[in-house]
């Protein structure tokens, strides 16, 4: 492929990149049946934010669909992508690190481009070369991927507030190198791809794999992906979920939530807030066994005494008092702490 073509491939996978995406994520929240649906955070529960990684920090790319076209071109064959088509099988084994990008491009040629070579017996069969192709392909990859800025100061600021963050993504092995080399996986305190865990979103158990090796709970965490889909199994699961869409809307949908203004002391500061009316609560809670218990004994004694009455007096003041509290402290959790968040 000359320099000239290659350039622009990248540029049309960019344009092909944009358009597609708006348009068949559309048609998938459509569809959705988690769409509309409001959640109830606690944000007292959250520790974990759980990232996808394309469409989130770097734009959605089809440079597989690229390669696939360079390929037809090059070789001059043609290949179904049907759903049930063979290449869907196939790549669902890279996405799952079954299969190597090598063997992949292999499986490829011996379907569909070395069955058919006219084959002449006074010359060996013509080879393709696989690296050619592969290091093709990381380059496209590679050219058209750049992480963004902005997502990768939301994450610092998220691990500066003692939150743990972690990517949760499918993709291939030569993607992930490409990403590795560059350093895009730095930012992350866990990294979970597809091709090394050996599930793929949407797949239930990938959530579940994920939900174990950090050994928390759905309701502690918020997972934001793009796509739709890969939304539905975790709020199932019981995960806030956030669907990104560009960064100034995932900006609004954090202010929604309470924690727009991501500062050193946020988790802290919520922390330290629920802890004070979990104190509330429970001296609510004492107040209220003691005067009960001051009631029944002044009211099973006939002779009610100046000292019984004053004693019952002094706990049922007490117990209203508290009773005041913790209905102060339960509203001020419930509009500081507690939000719903639709799914749009």
């Amino acid at each position: 492929m000359s320099m000239k073509k290659y350039k622009e491939t990248v540029i049309i996978i960019k344009l092909f990149t944009l358009v597609y995406f708006k348009m068949s994520t559309q048609k998938q929240l459509e569809k959705s049946k988690i769409y509309g649906e409001k959640q109830k955070v606690r944000l007292y529960k959250i520790k974990h934010f759980i990232f996808d990684f394309g469409g989130v920090f770097i734009e959605k790319t089809f440079v597989l669909k690229n390669v696939l076209d360079i390929l037809e071109a090059d070789l001059n064959i043609s290949m179904p992508r049907d759903e049930n088509s063979y290449i869907r099988k196939i790549k669902r084994g890279l996405s799952s690190g079954r299969i190597s990008t090598q063997e992949f491009l292999q499986k490829i040629f011996e379907k569909y481009y070395y069955p058919f070579q006219k084959n002449d017996r006074a010359l060996p069969p013509k080879k393709v070369n696989a690296a050619y192709y592969e290091e093709l392909w990381f380059d496209l990859y590679s050219q058209v991927t750049n992480i963004s800025s902005e997502m990768a100061e939301i994450i610092e600021r998220l691990h500066q507030a003692d939150y743990t963050v972690s990517l949760m993504s499918n993709t291939h092995d030569i993607h992930a190198k490409s990403n590795l080399l560059r350093g895009f996986y730095d930012i992350f305190d866990n990294i979970f791809l597809s091709n090394e865990i050996g599930f793929i979103k949407p797949d239930m158990d990938k959530y579940k794999y994920v939900l174990k090796k950090l050994d928390t709970k759905p309701k502690r965490c918020i997972f934001i992906d793009d796509k739709i889909q890969n939304l539905v199994p975790a709020r199932e699961l019981g995960i806030i979920v956030i669907r990104f869409e560009s960064f100034e809307k995932f900006k609004e949908q954090l202010n929604e939530l309470g924690i727009g203004n991501i500062s050193r002391d946020l988790r802290y500061k919520i922390k330290k807030r629920y802890k004070k009316y979990k104190k509330s609560k429970k001296e609510y809670k004492k107040a209220k066994r003691e005067y009960k218990k001051a009631k029944k004994d002044y009211l099973k004694k006939k002779r009610k005494s100046l000292k019984r009455r004053l004693e019952f007096q002094r706990k049922h003041s007490l117990y209203r008092k508290k009773k005041v509290e913790y209905q102060k402290e339960k509203e001020k959790k419930k509009q500081e702490l507690e939000t719903k968040l639709r799914i749009t």
